[in-house]
């Protein structure tokens, strides 16, 4: 975007508001670098940072009626791809642990190297969550999700209730879960502080 619709930022957020197409396309153009940027940082792909920049830019697209009375829109949009990065590695961190299920049950399946490398550090991180668990929650995890043993047997070998067991898995899958979306959100902000000054 020219210097001089730089210093008239307000007056095109007015005009993306009202629908204008060409003022949108500005103000694609000025900030899409920015997004990419920050999307390959997160994923290391391209592709994947094309799908961030156009979902971030379908947000603002969809919140355009909003625009004109946005004052800093270069701290809103901070916020808009903090959140869609985040949703966005919420999502992937799923499916790859769907996917890795699934390649682990199929025989003589080998997976690529960038699946490798996300699988390790996925596993890492949920590993770092499993170590932090109470000691109690930690064995039953472990029963449950690694060995994959019943709730009854874990119970009879633990010796402690059933509802005791279904509590500390309950509690045990919460944490791992949050610990997962601290990071995810950890990684996020700083790479938002980095790639969208």
């Amino acid at each position: 975007m020219p210097e001089s619709l730089l210093h008239n930022e307000k007056d095109l957020l007015v005009r993306v508001a009202e629908g204008d197409a060409v003022a949108f396309r500005q103000l694609f153009d000025h900030y899409r670098n920015k997004i990419y940027s920050l999307g390959m940082y997160l994923t290391r792909s391209e592709v994947q940072a094309e799908e961030i920049v156009q979902d971030v830019f379908l947000k603002v697209w969809e919140k355009r009626t909003e625009l004109s009375g946005i004052q800093y829109f270069n701290g809103w949009l901070r916020t808009v791809a903090k959140n869609t990065c985040s949703n966005y590695l919420r999502d992937l961190a799923v499916e790859k642990l769907a996917m890795s299920r699934l390649l682990d049950k199929a025989e003589g399946t080998t997976a690529s190297a960038e699946t490798n490398v996300i699988e390790k550090e996925y596993r890492q991180i949920i590993e770092e969550a499993i170590q932090r668990l109470p000691p109690q929650q930690k064995k039953v995890y472990i029963l449950s999700r690694q060995t994959g043993k019943k709730q009854e047997e874990i119970a009879r070998e633990l010796n402690i209730s059933l509802y005791t067991v279904k509590e500390y898995l309950k509690l045990a899958q919460r944490s791992v879960r949050q610990h997962i979306t601290n990071k995810i959100d950890l990684l996020v902000a700083a790479a938002v502080l980095l790639y969208l000054k």
